[in-house]
């Protein structure tokens, strides 16, 4: 009997100790997620004004994502995590029921591609392996659900397009904004930095694979996203340094009438051009994924099945 104890609790110590040093032979890990895209911006949103946030959600303008990571395990508790992703977003006037949007009657859609370097930090240690069991002998289960949260730093590549009738332009060389026309600064770089962040939760379906979902936010550095930022510019100059497309797309109020697009002409020769955009906020953007994780593990077969 004292022999038949000593050997259990010898086994119950070297269960425990392979299973706490388990991560450092599947410290690597590869992940697939697809899913669904929102952009936080100017165009479309909720009644009122733009909230630039969740709030401004709408389901009629979530478009499919899809994500691609490697992730290192530093310690059980924190991981580095390279992601490349792709997403559309798009934004439409239309979709609102706030009227000064819904007469500037804008809308886009546009690609993103980025490339993010993110921490990942799990407050209960992610685990790594499910809990070894000796037969005959009964346990409490090992919890196979690792929350975590994420930050980090990246860099975004981004394209708007906009329908006219029937073709989508590429916004950006139109200079609907009279970039690069006098009083005002040159076309903006379709290119610019995110600050990401993501909540997310894992499920271990094996000792190697897992499936979970993860939510992001990412913060740009860029208000252009939906090619739309600051104010009108006169409608002429754009038509003779842009050509027509580019004025029509610059200015597509539904009733000018209303004085709430383009630019107000006085007698006096002054002009007053009114806001197309916010730039007291930049844009953002959301990706939903559900996620499949599988680990390589290290070349060693030391870790005993019982």
């Amino acid at each position: 009997m004292f022999k038949a104890l000593v050997l259990f609790i010898g086994l119950l110590f070297l269960s425990n100790s392979v299973t706490a040093q388990a991560w450092k032979y599947t410290r690597q890990e590869v992940q697939l997620g697809i899913g669904a895209s929102s952009f936080f911006g100017e165009l479309g949103g909720s009644k009122g004004e733009a909230k630039h946030d969740f709030r401004d959600l709408r389901l009629s303008a979530t478009r499919p994502a899809f994500t691609l990571s490697y992730k290192y395990i530093l310690i059980p508790a924190v991981s580095v995590r390279g992601v490349f992703s792709a997403a559309y977003v798009s934004g439409d006037d239309a979709s609102t029921k706030n009227l000064v949007r819904m007469n500037r009657n804008l809308s886009f859609r546009s690609g993103i591609w980025g490339l993010d370097a993110m921490i990942d930090i799990y407050p209960f240690s992610e685990n790594v392996t499910r809990r070894y069991r000796i037969r005959g002998v009964s346990g409490k289960s090992s919890l196979t659900l690792s929350p975590y949260v994420s930050l980090g730093f990246g860099a975004v590549f981004f394209q708007p397009k906009a329908l006219l009738d029937g073709t989508w332009h590429k916004l950006q060389p139109l200079g609907t904004e009279g970039q690069g026309l006098a009083g005002r600064p040159d076309k903006y770089k379709r290119y610019t930095f995110t600050l990401p962040l993501a909540v997310g939760i894992k499920y271990m379906v094996d000792e190697r694979l897992s499936i979970g979902f993860e939510l992001s936010v990412k913060y740009t550095g860029s208000d252009y996203i939906d090619d739309v930022s600051t104010s009108y510019y006169l409608p002429e100059k754009i038509a003779a340094a842009n050509g027509e497309v580019a004025a029509q797309l610059a200015d597509r109020g539904l009733d000018p009438s209303l004085g709430m697009t383009g630019v107000l002409r006085y007698n006096n020769g002054s002009n007053n051009y009114l806001q197309r955009g916010d730039p007291a906020y930049n844009d953002a953007y959301s990706i939903a994924i559900f996620t499949v994780q599988y680990r390589l593990r290290k070349g060693t077969k030391f870790i005993p099945k019982f």
